[in-house]
């Protein structure tokens, strides 16, 4: 059963921006990661600041699963009409 208050074309459009946000942060988030790996190999390698920069790239990289789960519970969000619901207040 469909809520009579969804507006399909502002679902579509807030689809679309969640989609966008999420392929932007994990292009970015691996971005980080890359760089930080090709700093700690090719600068530091061997040095503590190498197993900081590791680490560190290996938290960028963790930091995609919690992004596509987000994305998921927001495609939910979406597909139940929360905002349209809320924006008839």
């Amino acid at each position: 059963m469909k809520p009579e208050n969804i507006n399909e074309n502002a679902q579509q459009k807030r689809r679309k921006d969640a989609l966008v946000s999420s392929i932007i942060s994990t292009v970015i988030l691996l971005c980080s990661a890359t760089g930080m790996l090709l700093l700690s190999r090719f600068m530091l390698w061997g040095t503590i600041g190498s197993i900081l920069l590791l680490i560190l790239a290996m938290l960028d990289m963790g930091m995609l699963i919690p992004i596509w789960i987000l994305y998921r519970k927001r495609l939910e969000e979406i597909k139940g009409g929360e905002e349209d619901a809320a924006a008839e207040y």
